[in-house]
């Protein structure tokens, strides 16, 4: 019988190596191709909100809103569907308040929480499965929430993987030097059309849904590629890669905690208008 020849040790290197440099090729190519089926995904459902919200504005004739306890519109966190604390909102017989987008699904014009998240969501608080434990979707309290010593939770949220901010109309964009008092449009009618109402979730640039790498600085990086889906008055949906909206000083301003979520969602929904 012949004796069967076994591969030497470079050539097991040797193919190693080739199948090393296949997959240095390959995988940046699947990573990319995945973050673009996000983006997709993110769209669509952006766009599903979209129609729901004409839809609800046809039949309510005005916009899903939030009001304080003395009925004023609350604007200051774009991206809450219930809340609960009981400073301001209060339980009704056991059950959470909606707000905003949530009411959209609580008078049944959207019957898939799922749509209220973007599948590109960095952050933990800003997730569909981070609402699914405890069980069902948007059960309270979660682990996200603060407690006092007694284990009460005084800040309960369920957040959403986007950002609701419509600007009516009309209304003068935000200045240093003298600050408008911001109003959040309570009709479909009084929307701005060039600015979009609703976002991807906007927080730090690191944190984005949609962009090239993580990166864990805030600070701007022109070799990422940012990217944010936006939601305007027509049901369209569009995707902003406008290098001016990303290095604007505004991203940093918010980072430092140097302005608040009114000011920083008006000025970057109006740099992606280009208003």
């Amino acid at each position: 019988m012949k004796k069967r020849r076994a591969f030497t040790l470079i050539e097991l290197l040797v193919v190693i190596a080739i199948i090393a440099l296949l997959l240095s090729v390959v995988l940046p190519s699947l990573k990319r191709a995945k973050d673009y089926a996000k983006q997709v995904v993110c769209a669509a459902r952006l766009r599903q909100v979209g129609l729901a919200m004409t839809n609800y504005s046809q039949s309510y004739e005005s916009l899903p809103d939030s009001l304080d306890r003395d009925g004023h519109a609350e604007f200051g966190h774009g991206y809450a569907l219930y809340r609960g604390d009981k400073s301001e909102y209060s339980y009704s017989n056991g059950k959470l308040i909606p707000l905003r987008w949530a009411k959209l699904y609580e008078a049944g014009f959207m019957d898939t929480p799922e749509a209220f998240y973007c599948p590109g969501n960095r952050m933990e608080g800003y997730k569909y499965e981070s609402y699914e434990n405890p069980a069902p979707w948007g059960t309270l309290p979660q682990d996200y929430n603060t407690a006092d010593s007694l284990g009460i939770a005084h800040n309960q949220w369920v957040r959403m993987g986007y950002t609701y901010f419509p600007i009516p109309s009309g209304t003068p964009k935000w200045d240093s030097n003298s600050p408008p008092r911001l109003e959040l449009a309570k009709k479909f009618v009084q929307l701005h059309h060039a600015i979009p109402y609703a976002t991807d979730i906007l927080h730090t640039r690191s944190n984005l849904s949609h962009q090239r790498s993580q990166n864990n600085e805030d600070t701007y990086d022109a070799s990422n590629k940012y990217m944010v889906n936006a939601l305007y008055a027509d049901a369209h949906v569009s995707g902003c890669k406008d290098t001016e909206v990303f290095e604007h000083e505004v991203w940093d301003d918010f980072a430092k905690s140097t302005v608040g979520y009114d000011v920083y969602y008006d000025t970057v929904f109006r740099l992606i208008g280009g208003q």
